[in-house]
């Protein structure tokens, strides 16, 4: 670890500063991306996975939780539109349980930085917009055994304090 970074962020002759005082870490020529991430969790224990559609700009055909770019609102508040706009719920049907350290995942030229949300949805009942083709609730566990968007493992470590499968 760099600055409290994960080296897989590193790239091999990127020229990185590092800022000791203010603990963070410059990558030149790379862009940072702010998203979120909400990872619904049902009565069960069960959490809600979507597959990304073929239209969406990142990481099609892939499995996410609720997710989105970081536009003027706070990341909490992101999150409620992007759960309202993605899944159909508001926020009544919704419980915040969690929200983590921010998770940082590389793809290319740019970071993103995943500020990540934990809630418990009072109720299943779903409508997909067009981000995603396919909702499924599934255990935990699952978010390792699929192709899933980059680190969501370490989004579920943020809220939950473990690795999906780990005690």
């Amino acid at each position: 670890m760099v600055a409290g970074v994960d080296s897989d962020i590193l790239r091999e002759g990127e020229r990185a500063e590092v800022n000791g005082s203010t603990g963070t870490l410059t990558l030149e020529g790379v862009e940072e991306v702010p998203v979120v991430t909400a990872i619904l969790e049902r009565a069960d224990g069960k959490i809600l996975l979507l597959e990304r559609s073929s239209r969406v700009g990142t990481f099609r055909g892939r499995w996410a939780g609720v997710s989105g770019y970081l536009e003027d609102l706070t990341p909490l508040d992101q999150a409620y539109r992007e759960i309202r706009e993605e899944i159909g719920l508001e926020r009544d049907a919704l419980e915040l349980r969690s929200s983590g350290r921010s998770v940082l995942a590389r793809d290319g030229a740019r970071i993103f930085i995943v500020h990540p949300f934990r809630f418990y949805a009072r109720t299943t009942d779903l409508r997909l917009d067009w981000e995603a083709v396919r909702a499924e609730w599934v255990s935990p566990e699952e978010i390792r055994r699929r192709p899933t968007v980059p680190k969501l493992d370490r989004v579920w470590e943020a809220v939950t304090g473990s690795l999906p499968g780990k005690n």
